[in-house]
This record gives C-alpha cells, structure tokens and sequence, in this order.
C-alpha cells in the first residue's frame, strides 16, 4: 500500500502544470461555494433574527377574536395572572404587553391607514430593542405628553421630523371614533422598511385614556431562550390558557420558516453543482493522464502488477488532487468567512435600501455552522471516488501486448 501510494503521488506530478490547474480550479470552485453559502446562511440568519428580535418575537398571544379585525374591545383579560406565569419561567427572556389599533395618521399635507401600538418603553425595549433603534430623537425620554415613534420611512413620506405634531384616528372600544394630536419624539428604522412605514408606537397609558379610559392589552409578545422551544413552550401555555390563541413565529410569519427550510435546500444545490462541474475537470484530468500512460500502463501489467492495484493506483491519483484542491478551498472558505463574519460585509451602496424592503440589513455577516464542513467534506470523498471509477475503468481495459506497442 505505501509503495503505491508513493507511485500515485509522484505520478500526479509528473506534469505538474497540469496538476496545479486542477487542484487550483477544485480550490477556487470550492471557495466560491463556501462563501456564496456563507453569504446566503448569513442574510437568512439575520433575517430571522431581526425578525425574530424587532417585530414577530417567538410567541404571540391574542383573543382569538382580536385576530379577526384588530378591534381593540377584545382583551387579553388574563394579563395579570400571565405576567406572573412569565416572570417565573425559565424559558422566557422577555415579554411585552400591547394594546394595538388601526387608524389613521392624519398631517398637513398626507392621510394614511397605520397600526398604533401602545407600549410600556421598558418591557418593549427588553423584547424588541425598539430602543436602541433610534435614529432620531429619544425614546420617551422627557418628551411630554402624547409622545409617538414613527419609522423612518414614514417619516420621509410624510415630511415628519423630531418635535412635529400629528393626528391619530381610532376607535375606542365602544366604536365611536376618537381623533388625538401627537407630538414625534423620535424617529426609528429597523430592518424592514415596510413595517416602518406601516407602524407607530405610544405609550399604552396615554392610548388607554383615549380608547377604554384603563390599560387594555391586545397583544403579547414572548421571546425564549430558544427558537426551538418555541412549539413546546406554545402547546404548554394554550393547556394553561385554553380560550386564548397562542403562536409560534412559523405560524405569525410563514415566509421565516420557508426561509429556513429552503437555506438548507439552497445550499445543499449549490454545493452538488459546483462538485458536479469539479467533477468533470477531474475526469477529464485522469483521462488525460490515463492515455499518455497507456505504454507504461500496459508494461506495469505485463510485468505482474495486477488490476486490482492498477485501479488502486488511478483513485489514488484522482484523491490527492481531491484532496489537495478541497484542502486548500476549505482553508481559503474558512479564512475569508472569519474575516468577513467578524466586519461585514456593507451592501448598502449595492441596493440597501431595497433589500430593507424585504427585511433584509444591508450588512451582511457571512456565517457558516461547523456541520457545513463536515458534510462537505463528505461530498468531496465521494466526488473523488465516483470521478476515479471510470478512468481507472479505462485503465483496467488496456490490454498489456497492445498497450505497450502503443507509442
């Protein structure tokens, strides 16, 4: 087995040009692999993270009815006995009563349809990190009375700034309508401009003296330890809360977990059709090694060295520059994602603001979990082995009396 292995490797590099352009094709196809599927793992990784942490969270609770037409007379009466039910578990990081309505944001020059969603700053701030998404102004911080937070791509739509004044139109949960003026105390943009331009936040006090004349909770919002748990953690509180609807983030927001399903599909496409194109070169490299060998192939034989290792000899061949060229595309892929997936990558410049639409951050930190490799690996051991078959088969069919005449 050592002798052959020895013949195998210098026989690789009997022409050495044409070794290192295959071994440097099998490492560049790899790499750009690697890091196309670390740039994809890295956008969908932080789609569902952004969101997960500024918009669905991983549980939602509701009145069943609240879910029908958003009408702000259906409670959630059992706030008080949950908030203690939360506090107390272990699984659940953080949680944020709102009361929720649609109306109408009314200014001097525009009138639009918009949800209003009334907070407690601190539980809001710990759920969504609403806080830390100021761009402009603060976030209630000593702003008066009938404050609001506006996103930012309603804000340019509507020529609103910090201090400008509005008015809400709702109804309260007797139906009547209920017009109030609200002053902008701050300016916020997440990942999704959509929801920016479609949502506005109050304190849920100062709503509460509009719409039912005390604090009313539509919605809750639940975030866990763990995205994972969030089915178990929702079958346990629908057996304690039966008359209440509960949901998962799969179930709030479908698209996330087609997502996460098609990121698996996605990658695993993407590497079989870079190994299959590397397979290809592979082939047609042994081929080519195989022919201009066939004199000395055929006096190997001749001279007693059996099929068996003749064949051994050609996948041997075809595995080192395997495994040369997936070594050096795996370190290359490895080095370029720690890298970028400590600094970024900014795509602002490139159609940032259009991927804002879709929910997307404009900077992207490639990522890639250490299972990725492992199955790669695995398929660059059976591209190696498949694309050595038939060389080496080819190999096998010369005839030692004609394969030596052969010149």
């Amino acid at each position: 087995m050592k002798v052959l292995l020895k013949i195998s490797w210098r026989n690789i590099w009997r022409n050495p040009r044409r070794s290192l352009v295959m071994i440097l094709a099998l490492a560049i196809g790899l790499w750009a692999g690697i890091f196309v599927s670390a740039l994809m793992f890295g956008m969908l990784g932080q789609r569902f993270k952004t969101s997960i942490e500024q918009h669905v969270s991983h549980l939602q609770i509701h009145h069943p009815e609240f879910l029908k037409d958003y009408n702000a007379r259906y409670t959630i009466q059992e706030w008080e006995v949950l908030q203690q039910e939360f506090l107390s578990d272990p699984q659940i990081t953080a949680f944020s009563g709102r009361t929720k309505v649609n109306g109408m944001l009314a200014t001097a020059t525009l009138t639009r349809g918009i949800t209003i969603i009334g907070i407690d700053p601190e539980r809001e701030a710990l759920t969504t990190r609403l806080g830390e998404n100021i761009i402009e102004g603060s976030y209630f911080n000593d702003s008066g009375r009938n404050a609001i937070l506006i996103g930012k791509k309603l804000a340019d739509k509507t020529k609103l700034q910090e201090r400008s004044r509005l008015v809400l139109t709702f109804q309260n949960v007797e139906g009547e309508l209920v017009s109030a003026s609200f002053r902008v105390a701050g300016i916020f943009e997440t990942s999704n401009s959509m929801f920016d331009e479609m949502n506005a936040y109050v304190l849920k006090s100062e709503l509460a003296s509009y719409i039912s004349g005390e604090v009313i909770i539509n919605e809750i919002a639940l975030l866990s330890t763990d995205a994972r748990d969030a089915n178990a953690l929702r079958d346990r509180y629908q057996k304690l809360f039966p008359e209440l609807s509960i949901r998962t983030w799969a179930e709030i927001s479908p698209e996330l977990s087609f997502l996460q399903e098609m990121g698996q599909t996605m990658l695993v496409i993407i590497l079989v059709i870079i190994l299959f194109a590397l397979a290809f070169g592979l082939v047609n490299t042994m081929l080519m090694s195989v022919f201009e060998r066939v004199p000395e192939l055929g006096m190997l034989m001749a001279v007693g060295m059996n099929r068996k290792k003749v064949f051994g000899m050609i996948m041997f061949e075809t595995a080192f520059l395997t495994f040369l060229g997936a070594a050096g595309g795996m370190l290359m892929g490895f080095l370029t994602n720690l890298v970028f997936g400590k600094h970024g990558i900014d795509l602002a410049a490139v159609g940032g603001d259009s991927m804002h639409e879709f929910g997307y951050p404009s900077l992207i930190y490639p990522t890639l979990e250490p299972s990725f490799f492992a199955m790669l690996t695995v398929l660059v051991v059976v591209t190696a082995f498949l694309t050595s078959i038939y060389p080496a088969l080819k190999a096998l069919r010369l005839k030692p009396a004609e394969a030596v005449r052969k010149e």
